[in-house]
């Protein structure tokens, strides 16, 4: 009777949810709300960064009214304010006595009136929650409050220093998170520099040596990330976050000169939200790590980065505390049906149907979803392409030589839809990257993310092991119910001009730059597309792509890798989605959703915090020891101990 009575319930929940559904019944929870506007109508000029750079760099006569456009903007609580108050706390903590008057006003006037964090009062349509912005505001808030311990902020009706505590308590907490489970938006490319903002200037201007001291720690651990994915200069790997210059790599993908400066030709970074690493006086980057970047020896490099969805509870993130709310929204898995009862909630108790990023969750508040407890039962019905915007745990694979690094995260998220996740690539050399995808939409279609070049329609199954990678994807047969589109075929970036020499025959692809070589095998023929001479496009929606980097060094003449490379042979089974690779000697088993096996072994791609040449620890350790080339860097995160 138990288990018929609890199917009968399940079977008129989704005949409730589905009705709802069909009915409409979401859309008008949605007209009573404004929505504010996330950017500014009309455009306006942002120009602190320059104005810091002028006057660290002694330009007379600063024009103070370059932050009339930096100040309104901020009023207005437009998303990515919190960008635009790094360098006007830098301004404000090394130039306050330059500043005129008038202008101090202005500032005041604008930071005490400003809505930090989503528990204070106000409305807006910033993004508060994805990991850099965390950091970001919850830096902000310190500092500000710090300079001004005294002073009312009329919109909290706090004081400075009150403001200071409630910041201080979410940033250890974040400081703490990426200690024990690393970047969620690891190895990006985009949204580290915030990071580095955000940790720069608490480094320098902050007066509790504990939030300076776990700061330079955690910069620390966000360089050795860029400095062992790095291919010389060019920081590409696999990502959390990436868009698509980020995939595509070139003379750019250096972090805004981050890696030249350190460990490239030293040329500084110009006027930008790190330019605090220029002046800074408490942070000195770890020799080790350019020990590490310049590292022209073959090392396999796996690191463990982030948690999975099904892992929030046991480590004490499912609940709605503010603790949680950073780690479930900063993966943002904000419609995952483990966390949208949680989603609901914040917003509800936040005033956020406002907000132009969350308005959606307000077709989700009906009154008897609520009281039945259907909202993940509706997101499961629905499968909304945002379940593919939560950012799981990272298992890192990476093969890093002197000519090239292949970079998979393994075993990902297998078929599910994607945002801005980038799953595997192939650097070559430091002059550009190679990579392929499903694309969640059709070419020049407009759509921030995903869209042909960033993310994916459906994640393939992906796996490395040290110079291969294999992946197979399976595409449904059938569009999601807000799923914008089903293309059948994957596609790579395979820039042929960018190679000195490449041979593109039936389903082989191959490129030759210097003394690097790259082969791509696919189940079906490629073709370019029309018009094009790097978007390689194989059609089906059960293929696999094989992928092999190569080196004259390792594999002799170009000639000789590609004649070794089409005599290899390859077993797909594309009923089963099993795939067989025989090459150097090796056999690479791979079968969907299944297993990874290399010479009948079955491969581990669960891997530690950290495991590589470097440093070896696991998750939640409490300490780590780094060790390289004579060099050592130290770390204790609890006692705030950095030597080096």
């Amino acid at each position: 009777m138990h288990i018929l009575a609890k199917n009968n319930y399940r079977a008129l929940s989704i005949l409730i949810c589905a009705s709802l559904l069909l009915s409409g019944c979401f859309k008008t929870q949605t007209k009573r709300i404004t929505i504010y506007p996330i950017r500014p109508k009309a455009e306006l000029k942002l120009e602190e960064d320059q104005l810091y750079w002028d006057l660290v760099n002694g330009k007379n006569n600063a024009d103070w009214r370059r932050l009339n456009g930096t100040l309104e903007y901020i009023k207005m609580e437009y998303d990515c304010s919190d960008f635009r108050m790094v360098n006007l706390i830098r301004i404000l903590y090394e130039f306050e006595d330059k500043i005129p008057m008038e202008y101090q006003g202005n500032i005041k006037e604008v930071l005490f009136n400003f809505r930090y964090w989503l528990d204070q009062p106000g409305e807006n349509s910033m993004c508060y929650w994805s990991e850099n912005h965390q950091i970001l505001f919850a830096s902000a808030e310190y500092l500000i409050g710090q300079k001004y311990p005294t002073s009312l902020f009329p919109n909290s009706g706090l004081a400075g220093r009150d403001h200071m505590l409630m910041a201080k308590e979410r940033i250890l907490n974040w400081l703490s998170l990426r200690w024990n489970y690393g970047f969620t938006e690891f190895y990006s490319n985009v949204y580290y520099k915030e990071d580095i903002g955000a940790l720069i200037n608490l480094i320098d201007y902050a007066e509790d040596e504990e939030i300076v001291k776990k700061s330079q720690i955690i910069l620390d651990l966000l360089f050795y990330d860029i400095a062992a994915q790095s291919q010389k200069t060019m920081f590409i790997s696999a990502s959390g976050r990436a868009y698509e210059r980020n995939r595509k790599g070139g003379k750019d993908a250096n972090l805004s000169n981050v890696t030249q400066y350190f460990w490239g030709d030293g040329r500084k970074l110009d006027a930008g939200m790190m330019y605090g690493l220029m002046v800074s006086k408490k942070y000195e980057l770890p020799p080790l790590f350019k020990e590490i970047a310049r590292d022209s020896s073959n090392q396999v490099i796996k690191q463990s980065n982030g948690l999975n969805i099904s892992e929030l509870k046991s480590e004490g993130f499912g609940g709605r505390d503010t603790r949680s709310l950073m780690m479930q929204w900063g993966m943002e898995a904000f419609v995952n049906p483990k966390v949208v009862r949680n989603s609901l909630a914040y917003i509800r108790s936040y005033r956020m149907f406002s907000n132009a990023f969350t308005s959606d969750f307000a077709k989700l508040d009906h009154p008897l979803l609520r009281l039945m407890r259907l909202e993940p039962l509706a997101v499961k019905l629905l499968k909304p392409q945002q379940i593919g915007t939560a950012i799981q745990r990272g298992d890192t694979y990476t093969y890093r030589t002197n000519d090239y690094s292949l970079y998979t995260v393994q075993n990902y998220d297998i078929g599910s839809y994607a945002d801005q996740h980038h799953i595997f690539g192939m650097n070559i050399k430091d002059e550009f990257a190679v990579f392929h995808c499903h694309p969640y939409l059709e070419k020049d279609i407009k759509f921030q993310s995903p869209n042909y070049w960033v993310g994916y329609g459906h994640f393939p199954h992906s796996v490395q092991y040290k110079n291969v990678n294999l992946s197979i994807y399976r595409i449904p047969s059938k569009k999601g119910k807000l799923e914008k589109d089903l293309l059948n075929y994957t596609h790579a970036y395979f820039p042929k001009e960018k190679f000195d020499t490449t041979i593109v025959v039936e389903r082989y692809a191959f490129g030759k730059k210097g003394d690097t070589y790259c082969a791509m095998i696919g189940a079906n023929e490629f073709k370019f597309r029309a018009d094009s001479f790097e978007d390689m496009i194989q059609p089906g929606k059960k293929v696999f792509w094989i992928t092999e980097a190569g080196s004259k060094l390792e594999d002799g003449s170009f000639e000789e890798f590609v004649n070794r490379i089409r005599k290899n042979k390859i077993e797909y089974n594309e009923r089963a989605l099993r795939l067989a690779y025989y090459s150097n000697g090796h056999l690479y088993d791979l079968e969907y959703n299944g297993h990874f096996k290399v010479e009948g072994e079955q491969m581990n791609t669960h891997y530690k915090r950290f495991d590589s040449p470097y440093i070896k620890a696991e998750r939640k350790a409490k300490t780590f020891s780094f060790r390289f080339n004579g060099e050592t860097l130290f770390h204790d995160f609890e006692n705030s101990i950095r030597t080096y």
